[in-house]
């Protein structure tokens, strides 16, 4: 939303954070007397886990630093750990380097394990590293709210803001199935945390967030891409009203929805077009001003011009909001000429690697030109008449 980036770079780690640590693999391998393997270790603390077994997780971890990694396993299968695996490169490494691997992470309710980049080594004990923490690595009791639409992961005590939100869940999904379709991974894990601050950890980014759609835009074993967490605050969700906090969570589901799309390498997807288009699903048939949610764009001086990338990250908050603004009406003022359905059709081309150009005249049946100019128009007129 207006307040920060969807697209951080940077995943959930299941590790602590900032520094390695030695994790363990439980019980020995199938033979008692061969030697173990990064491989081995992995799979063993794999086992482990999905067994529900925090103790044999953390069998070979020193002494010294059992007891914290048990108090995060056990919060971790408290939120209803479901899948916990380290895809290594081809091949694989035995012995004492360290490899770049990827881990996938899922709790009950997800439609998809959510990736991040992890750094693994085996030397006589497991080492994993990451940047950024998991849900239970936030010093908090975590528990799960499984709800139709997906799960709800409450940080400390549940709060009425989470609360709200896992009953708005369902209805935000579908308001996403009504314009992007359903083939999406529909069961979406929230993160609801106390302070925004741990919002900005998770993310990997800076500032004071509404809410950001996380995890590692990557694939998994099976091709296809892996899922998106959504995590908010309560601290920035109690200054919104429900209307609001409604359309912040389904701008965020629609993000999951698009990134669940496999895109292609080299596929060049404008920032203004994917902020814009979950703007525009997450407010249409909303009972609100367009002209006040616009205020930013029809304030500032000049010609309004498209957004780039650049301007949905710069540290200036009143630029940000100028870009918002202008990206949700944009794509807004498409849909107005052309339908919700064929700006889906061009958004969901863009993202599979056709050019915005080739796009936009075989879905919108014009040039990116004439749709920019008429969104100009809609502009200068105020919005006068608009509904979103």
């Amino acid at each position: 939303m207006p307040s920060g980036p969807s697209f951080p770079r940077r995943s959930l780690v299941l590790a602590p954070f900032l520094a390695p640590l030695a994790l363990a693999a439980c019980g020995p391998p199938d033979t008692a007397d061969a030697p173990r393997t990064l491989e081995s270790a992995l799979a063993d603390r794999r086992r482990a886990l999905l067994a529900r077994d925090p103790d044999g997780a953390g069998a070979l971890l020193p002494v010294g630093d059992r007891a914290a990694q048990r108090a995060r396993d056990v919060e971790a299968l408290a939120a209803g750990l479901d899948d916990w695996a380290v895809e290594l490169p081809a091949g694989g490494t035995v012995g004492t380097g360290e490899v770049a691997g990827l881990l996938r992470v899922r709790v009950a309710g997800e439609g998809r394990a959510v990736a991040a980049p992890v750094r693994a080594r085996w030397d006589g004990a497991l080492h994993l590293a990451g940047d950024t923490p998991q849900p239970w690595d936030l010093s908090a009791p975590v528990s799960a709210q499984r709800v139709a639409g997906g799960v709800v992961l409450h940080v400390g005590e549940p709060s009425a803001v989470g609360r709200e939100v896992a009953a708005d869940l369902a209805d935000a999904t579908a308001r996403v199935d009504a314009a992007w379709g359903t083939g999406w991974p529909r069961g979406t894990a929230v993160v609801v945390l106390a302070r925004s601050a741990d919002v900005s950890r998770m993310a990997g980014t800076a500032g004071d967030l509404d809410a950001v759609a996380v995890g590692l835009d990557a694939d998994l074993a099976d091709g296809r891409p892996a899922g998106v967490r959504v995590v908010l605050s309560t601290e920035r969700f109690d200054g919104l009203t429900p209307l609001g906090r409604s359309v912040v969570l389904t701008h965020e589901l629609v993000h999951v929805a698009t990134r669940a799309t496999p895109r292609p390498a080299g596929a060049v997807v404008p920032r203004w077009l994917t902020e814009g288009y979950a703007d525009h699903v997450a407010r249409r048939g909303r009972d609100v001003s367009a002209s006040a949610l616009a205020t930013a764009l029809l304030d500032a001086p000049g010609e309004p011009q498209v957004p780039g990338d650049a301007e949905f990250t710069t540290a200036d908050a009143g630029r940000v909001q100028v870009a918002y603004a202008a990206a949700w009406t944009l794509v807004t003022s498409a849909a107005r000429v052309s339908g919700t359905p064929a700006v889906t059709a061009f958004v969901r081309d863009v993202w599979t690697g056709t050019r915005l150009e080739a796009a936009c005249t075989a879905r919108l049946g014009r040039p990116f030109s004439d749709v920019v100019a008429t969104w100009r128009r809609d502009v200068a007129s105020d919005l006068v008449g608009w509904v979103p």
